[in-house]
């Protein structure tokens, strides 16, 4: 996969290890966590091609990967601007379930029934959905979702 992206290279590795292992519950949990983390670089991704310009180097690309907060992602969808437009339902929605799915899957006990090998594969679509929605996203749309989920809005 010469030239692939870290996005296509987990969303690969996820369905590598549901192919070579479906029957693994350790290998689907890796394949859910690997799902989320696919589409949350896709936002990362994002938010350096929006407020970075090239040439870009690499300690201002490693700030904004490391100032997108995992735990503020679903906080940021739910408040303004994000939550009135139309545009980023779809994408808060699959991201935050792809995010609870991604806890489950690395904090809870053994459970062998845990993530059947069908609801993996499920949670493997949503996460190219939201990689394509999020792809898709008009340059404006783009630097105001990136805009939104790097920076806190100040309590007044």
């Amino acid at each position: 996969m010469p030239g692939a992206s870290m996005v296509q290279r987990l969303l690969q590795s996820a369905d590598d290890l549901i192919r070579q292992k479906p029957n693994s519950a350790a290998y689907r949990r890796r394949a859910v966590s690997a799902a989320y983390y696919a589409a949350f670089h896709a936002l990362a991704a994002l938010c350096v091609k929006s407020l970075l310009p090239k040439p870009r180097s690499d300690d201002e690309v490693l700030r904004v990967y490391r100032a997108l907060d995992h735990g503020q992602l679903r906080n940021a969808f739910l408040q303004q601007p994000l939550k009135e437009h139309e545009r980023f339902k779809d994408i808060a929605s699959l991201i935050v379930k792809l995010q609870q799915e991604r806890h489950r899957a690395d904090y809870l006990p053994p459970d062998s029934a845990l993530f059947p090998e069908n609801e993996v594969r499920d949670l493997l679509d949503q996460a190219r959905v939201a990689v394509d929605l999020i792809d898709g996203l008009n340059e404006a749309d783009s630097r105001l979702l990136a805009t939104s989920l790097l920076f806190k809005e100040r309590k007044s």
